[in-house]
């Protein structure tokens, strides 16, 4: 709850913006990722990638299956954010949980080669992310999980009301799909990709709970039979 209200402020209010704008940078890289990832299965070629913090950023493909590839964003951001808050419960789960996290980053970086912006932006968390595995055997490493999954999981909800609602930013996915595949408004598509963000996030902190049940000291001791530092 911490977690989510700070990032509320910080995401909405202009000054407060500067604080999070590394790791808003990598919640839309992650957001991208799952675009190109869905495009690049569905036979696509992924020819460029650009991140914008606050316009959400874009990937250009040729090919593909847009039916998938453009709800992939959205859906790919709530599993993420879901899976880490999951996993931020428990040390030894954060620890295994940077792996996936750095295969996302790499394959973003790879998209993004040519933007000297994006590459220094993931490369400095993952800086991070290498410094709290190594810092007490990854003792506080479960926090910034924990923050990175809050705001994959806010970044659905946050991008679709700022062109739905507040009108904000140029195109959401929600209208780009709506533009594809007319069957429903842009609100229809954003009230359903809503709920799924919405039940992501409490699906990652009900199971968190309910399977994490050690203390701080427990899971330290169990943090340390995975890969100890």
């Amino acid at each position: 709850m911490i977690y989510f209200v700070t990032l509320l402020l910080c995401w909405n209010l202009k000054y407060a913006r500067t604080i999070i704008f590394p790791f808003k940078l990598l919640t839309v890289a992650f957001h991208e990722s799952c675009h190109a990832i869905a495009g690049t299965l569905t036979g696509a070629k992924i020819t460029s990638m650009q991140l914008d913090p606050n316009e959400g950023g874009a990937t250009a493909m040729s090919g593909g299956f847009a039916f998938f590839s453009l709800p992939a964003g959205y859906i790919g951001s709530t599993f993420i954010g879901s899976a880490l808050i999951f996993a931020g419960f428990d040390q030894k789960a954060s620890k295994i949980a940077v792996f996936p996290v750095l295969f996302i980053m790499c394959c973003c970086m790879w998209w993004a080669r040519k933007d000297m912006f994006v590459i220094c932006h993931v490369t400095f968390s993952m800086g991070i992310m290498a410094a709290l595995f190594i810092i007490e055997h990854g003792a506080f490493l479960r926090f910034f999980i924990l923050f990175v999954g809050t705001m994959n999981g806010e970044y659905t909800v946050w991008d679709i009301l700022d062109d739905l609602v507040f009108q904000k930013i140029e195109e959401s996915d929600c209208s780009a799909f709506t533009r594809e595949y007319p069957w429903m408004p842009a609100q229809a598509w954003g009230t359903i990709w809503l709920f799924i963000a919405f039940s992501g996030l409490a699906l990652g902190v009900i199971g968190g709970l309910t399977i994490f049940k050690g203390n701080f000291e427990e899971q330290y001791l169990e943090s340390m039979t995975f890969l100890a530092t």
